[in-house]
């Protein structure tokens, strides 16, 4: 017997067993005494090459009665949560053969996990151990459970198993929502536009498809080739193109961010994003999203309960990356009658110029002020600059990630989060803006 066997695989389940002879004592001296006895006839040397190859031969058995028998199953009952939740797991250790494991070690080989586990245990023979580890979700992100590795062995510590399911599953943290009542997003335009804007939102009714007709609908809407093709009457299914989508253009620039991991404005960013997301799918509106991080993500507006899973998918697992807020306001121009939403710690304020010319969006700016995060320099060059361009903004503190993660502020007098903003007068000429507390 060597001291390791090779690795046997189970193509069906995909785990991998492997059976470990944890010491060449035992097998010398069986062999030592084969040789004695041989020579000698001695029956002594009989009986200790009896015992020891019988416990040789015994532990031999007992794992490989193990190997066949003794399995993991991990249940996660969640596939996502928010920061600040509990993940409860259900993890049963199975042992259908007829030698008890007297120990088992179970270890979680997770390249990512909320809390790597480590237990030992013992499982009777032909009956099941249940555990219940819990986790605390504290970091969004894309979590995996799994694979799993166990280990295990006969009584006299002669042989080791060891058994890997590769079997994992995956759930999605992600960021904390506020609700951001005291948030407001400023619709744009000057008086006088409303009329000019409902009138493009009545240009911009575009087909969302057919449905049976009722009575009372306009016979002007009768899709007579729909008709014709489902031998009944079909009507257009008509709504607004773009009236009230949210664009989110969120700057995830690394060179314009300040503070480290969650106490910072990138992870202010993120916040606000996913908020504000939340906010307009409650409002019933088409939210869209658009950053770049290490790669640009573009997710046109849509509602509906996969659209929003696929916002909070791309928000949770966001990071810096190397692209500037000009570039990003520069890889799709919102529809007009939009309304473009920029969350930015920027204190470069080129980036106005891209977004004072488009007539018909409504633009809010949403400013984090990198100095409360250790940055050096402010926002006053970007405040000025929107100001001068009559753009609407709202400056949030680091109070906002606070109340997202408490225990940032341990130790602090935290007192509730205030939102300035700047708001527009409805008429050309003098102050364009005032401060509001």
């Amino acid at each position: 017997m060597s001291d390791r066997q090779p690795v046997e695989s189970d193509r069906e389940t995909g785990r991998e067993t492997e059976l470990h002879l944890n010491t060449w004592l035992l097998p010398a001296l069986v062999a030592i005494l084969a040789i004695f006895y041989g020579w000698t006839g001695y029956r002594g040397w009989l009986v200790f090459l009896i015992g020891s190859g019988g416990a040789w031969l015994l532990a031999w058995l007992w794992v490989r009665s193990l190997e066949r028998g003794l399995r993991i199953e991990r249940n996660l009952h969640l596939a996502w949560a928010t920061v600040g939740d509990s993940l409860h797991e259900q993890l049963r250790v199975i042992n259908s053969s007829r030698f008890p494991a007297v120990w088992v070690e179970i270890m979680d080989f997770s390249a990512t996990t909320v809390a790597p586990i480590r237990l030992v245990s013992d499982v009777s023979p032909r009956s099941t151990r249940t555990r219940h580890p819990s986790y605390l979700a504290r970091q969004r992100g894309l979590y995996t459970l799994g694979p799993t590795r166990l280990r295990t062995g006969d009584p006299f510590g002669i042989c080791t198993l060891t058994i890997r399911d590769p079997h994992s599953s995956t759930v999605l943290v992600t960021p904390p929502l506020l609700s951001l009542s005291q948030l407001r997003i400023v619709p744009g335009g000057w008086a006088g536009d409303q009329q000019r804007r409902r009138r493009i939102i009545e240009r911009n009714i575009s087909d969302a498809g057919i449905r049976d007709y009722l009575p009372g609908d306009n016979l002007r809407r009768i899709h007579w080739r729909a008709s014709a093709h489902h031998d009944s009457l079909m009507v257009r299914h008509l709504e607004a193109a773009a009236s009230g989508d949210w664009w989110l253009y969120v700057d995830l620039d690394a060179s314009e961010q300040a503070g480290t991991g969650q106490d910072s404005t990138l992870e202010l960013c993120i916040v606000l994003a996913a908020s504000l997301a939340e906010r307009g799918f409650r409002s019933r509106r088409r939210v869209g999203l658009t950053l770049a991080g290490p790669g640009f993500v573009r997710l046109e507006p849509r509602s509906g309960p996969a659209h929003r899973w696929q916002i909070l998918r791309a928000l949770s697992m966001a990071a810096a990356g190397d692209h500037a807020l000009v570039d990003l306001l520069h890889v799709q121009r919102p529809p007009r009658t939009a309304t473009l939403i920029v969350i930015t710690p920027t204190v470069d304020s080129s980036w106005v110029a891209s977004v004072r010319r488009r007539p018909g969006v409504d633009i809010t700016t949403i400013l984090i002020d990198p100095t409360e995060f250790g940055g050096a320099v402010g926002q006053g060059s970007v405040v000025s600059a929107l100001t001068r361009n009559a753009l609407p903004y709202t400056r949030v503190s680091r109070r906002l990630l606070i109340q997202a993660y408490p225990h940032l502020g341990q130790g602090e007098t935290v007192h509730p989060a205030r939102v300035e903003a700047g708001t527009r007068y409805l008429k050309r000429g003098g102050t364009n803006w005032r401060n509001l507390g």
